[in-house]
């Protein structure tokens, strides 16, 4: 339901350079793997992470996969795209063929993550490894109670629109946790990182993140809000605009010292059956 053009292309890019500021890495895969390895990104988006990737480790080889075909044609030899291609639907890559899989922002996009994990772990090779980066667009505070905001009635109303809509956009840590167990993946690693709505703390690291993720998570706002509320709610578009309004307002006011959640995955096949 989120629109493909120029602004969330800008939007994808923003939020690479928040999630590199935030996880305070030079690396952009946090798992083990071999210098010539064999990488997929489900879902790559403009392709910017999986052409950094590829441009910093010429012996690999990265495929990037995405329903929109947007990302650019001057791209390194040892990276190749192809658009478009849906990942719930059956994939010809190869089985037990790939050393890293990397999903980033698949909520909102995935039907039943039971089926997409199998997926995941019959095209792995034995014992290579599987990395998630998701957003829990939960908003939460450092100092004060979200429970009665427009920002939470936003995505309240979000939640609900894209649990409808079959692809719902709220992430669980728990349940995705149990789901990468329960489908056989093993060594289950999993980290959370503050993501600041706006620049308001006081580390100047951290400041640097909100400042990105604020331009990324400003945009975001209307494009993942317009369809949603529109057609599955039924909202008029003043009220649509209203609510964001609003909500941009407390997101963006330093003093709310708002805030998500990004949280970080890695699962490994088993080595062995």
């Amino acid at each position: 339901m989120v629109p493909c053009d120029e602004q969330e292309q800008d939007r994808l890019d923003f939020l690479h350079k928040a999630f590199s500021l935030a996880i305070r890495s030079n690396r952009l895969i946090h798992v083990p793997h071999p210098t010539s390895a064999k990488i997929l990104d489900l879902g790559c988006g403009t392709g910017l992470w999986a052409i950094d990737l590829a441009e910093r480790n010429p012996g690999a080889s990265v495929v990037g996969v995405d329903l929109s075909p947007i990302q650019p044609s001057n791209h390194p030899l040892n990276c190749q795209f192809y658009a478009p291609f849906d990942f719930e639907s059956p994939w010809h890559l190869g089985e037990d063929y790939w050393d890293v899989i990397h999903l980033r922002m698949g909520c909102g996009s995935v039907a039943s993550w039971h089926s997409l994990y199998r997926r995941v772990l019959a095209h792995l090779r034995r014992g290579a490894w599987f990395e998630q980066v998701e957003i829990d667009f939960e908003p939460r505070c450092a100092n004060w109670a979200l429970k009665e905001s427009h920002l939470q009635y936003w995505y309240q109303n979000l939640k609900l629109a894209t649990e409808q809509s079959m692809r719902p956009l709220a992430h669980r840590s728990e349940e995705t946790l149990n789901k990468l167990q329960e489908v056989g993946f093993t060594e289950i690693r999993h980290h959370q990182i503050r993501l600041p709505l706006s620049p308001w703390h006081q580390g100047d690291q951290e400041r640097l993140v909100g400042r990105w993720y604020g331009l990324a998570f400003l945009q975001s706002m209307e494009s993942l809000s317009l369809a949603p509320f529109s057609r599955i709610l039924g909202w008029s578009p003043d009220r649509i605009h209203q609510l964001l309004f609003n909500a941009k307002s407390e997101a963006f006011n330093n003093q709310t010292q708002g805030f998500h959640i990004l949280n970080i995955y890695q699962a490994r096949k088993p080595t062995s059956e």
